[in-house]
């Protein structure tokens, strides 16, 4: 440098409260990078979807099942329990149904839940266990679930995407680009707007959330895309499985006696007839409702066979249907003897299948038996006592709409949830860009030199005010990134000093000094600068 030039200049108690504020505003920025990171992380824990790894399911309600507490529309945030007690509104996975079903718990017995919907009639005909349950109601949302398919809509998700872009771009411009931005319109320090520059000086912290608002941004659009580039559901054929299902008990009161412990024996027990000929067979239906009746079909090993009505025809409405039917043991086994009589053949052991015959709306039917065999000392359950519970095992080929799967790298999910994960992605990320955006304009240099000396902290030497040099041209330059450029290019440092509000920034060639100040008006072009305007 110069001879006569003062690098050294001397430290003043202004200066010491200029760096505590630099401190203190360091420690905010800082504290805010924290409480943001905090802010998200809590963030994803109660509303991060399954589908990415959380543990809150979203669910948009259909038909009116649960009215008038939910509607079509209504928006359903469920989220895992530990335990789920009677009264509780929990989701569940149906295989019946190929869906998720939100009703009511009614009955919780031996791991296995029963439901039914507050505007049902009937209980649901599947009873799920622990693992089936996707989670307790949490939040309803009144119309929450249209209106986050609004927001999931293409001409939503484009307009995010492109106040995301139009947001994010300051933040994502390098130092090279932002050197060839140097084309002055006025006396500002740059053209670049203000909160650019404090965006280019944030702290690695906040850079680091900027790069997580921009990766959300990235993969909201892409899953968008690919959840809106499609339907929600497609056609697929599948093996349904009717989910029919009877179950059979019997009770028959044989008073008190050595050969039962109570007074009344108990399915799969036989029923000695010295103690009583007369058995009460119950039923319970699960499926499609229709119509029922019941017959005792006979059977002996000799071939003869007859039927015998019970009960007529009954109608339910309901998905679910039980009834009782008695037995006259004495009655059946006259029958068999009489057929004896006049054919010759045994009459025993005599054969009961119990059948109630089931006639859905639709003309299927289903015809469970309960077999029992009947001797003049017993009467007992043929088979084991998984026999008394009988279930529809036949499955047919049923053309039905599937959700459309989105799949990538062994981890898929359903069209529609990827359209509401995509909208909550994009909403995430424009909440970051907007707090971040917000910490840019509070953080924005309150003036043009106060910006000058944040940026170019690393050429500015602080000294007192100086003489015009005698016999030395003056130049003033229109943008201080000028005077900066010619500073780097000759390798000097940019002396600067403040008198009457008035910042003057120099940079002294060999024989010329250059000028810029901030906050004064510009010296008209036709001008010549004379030698004194150097000193303010």
């Amino acid at each position: 440098m110069r001879a006569g030039l003062v690098l050294r200049p001397a430290r003043t108690g202004s200066e010491d409260i200029e760096g505590s504020g630099i401190i203190a505003s360091r420690t905010a920025r800082y504290g805010f990078a924290i409480s943001l990171c905090l802010l998200l992380a809590a963030g994803w824990w109660v509303a991060a979807p399954a589908q990415l790894g959380g543990t809150t399911t979203y669910l948009a309600t259909h038909g009116i099942s649960m009215e008038p507490e939910f509607r079509t529309g209504d928006l359903a945030v469920v989220r895992p329990a530990r335990d789920y007690q009677v009264g509780d509104v929990v989701a569940y996975r149906s295989e019946l149904m190929q869906t998720a079903v939100m009703h009511r718990i009614v009955a919780v017995e031996n791991g296995y839940y029963t439901f039914k919907g507050d505007n049902n009639s009937w209980l649901d005909p599947e009873q799920p266990t622990r693992s089936d349950l996707i989670g307790a109601l949490t939040v309803r949302i009144p119309e929450g679930g249209a209106w986050l398919s609004r927001a999931a809509s293409p001409p939503v998700l484009g307009l995010l995407a492109f106040a995301l872009l139009a947001s994010g771009g300051a933040a994502a411009t390098t130092r090279r680009r932002r050197k060839r931005r140097r084309a002055a319109v006025s006396r500002h320090i740059s053209t670049r707007p203000a909160q650019q520059q404090v965006l280019d000086g944030l702290p690695s912290s906040l850079r680091i959330s900027a790069a997580l608002g921009a990766v959300l941004a990235l993969m909201g659009v892409a899953l968008g895309v690919l959840a809106w580039f499609g339907p929600a559901e497609e056609p697929s054929t599948s093996q349904v499985k009717s989910g029919i299902r009877m179950d059979f008990s019997y009770t028959a009161a044989v008073g008190q006696s050595p050969a039962y412990d109570g007074t009344t024996a108990h399915s799969p027990d036989p029923v000695f007839r010295k103690l009583t000929n007369t058995v009460d067979v119950h039923f319970a239906y699960h499926g499609d409702p229709g119509t029922l009746t019941v017959r005792a079909d006979l059977s002996t090993p000799g071939g003869w066979h007859s039927s015998v009505p019970l009960t007529g025809p009954a109608t339910f409405t309901a998905n679910h249907y039980e009834g009782t039917v008695r037995l006259d043991l004495t009655t059946l086994e006259a029958k068999a003897q009489a057929a004896s009589a006049v054919t010759g053949l045994p009459a025993g052991p005599l054969t009961i299948a119990l059948t109630p015959q089931v006639t859905s709306a639709t003309g299927t039917e289903f015809q469970p038996e309960l077999k029992l065999n009947l001797t003049p000392l017993q009467l007992a359950l043929t088979g084991t006592p998984d026999t008394l519970t009988v279930t529809d095992a036949t499955t047919t080929q049923q053309a039905t709409m599937v959700p459309r799967t989105i799949a990538w790298t062994g981890v898929g999910i359903s069209a529609a949830t990827a359209r509401v994960v995509s909208a909550v992605l994009l909403l995430a990320a424009l909440a970051i860009g907007v707090m971040i955006v917000i910490f840019a304009r509070r953080n924005a240099p309150a003036d043009e030199a106060a910006a000058i000396r944040r940026r170019y902290a690393s050429l500015l030497v602080r000294v007192h005010p100086m003489p015009a040099p005698q016999g030395r041209p003056l130049i003033d330059v229109t943008t201080f990134p000028t005077l900066a450029k010619l500073a780097e290019r000759y390798g000097l440092l940019v002396l600067h000093w403040n008198r009457s509000g008035v910042e003057t920034f120099i940079v002294q060639d060999e024989n010329i000094t250059y000028r810029y100040r901030a906050g004064s008006d510009p010296v008209p072009a036709d001008r010549t600068p004379a030698l004194a305007d150097l000193q303010p």
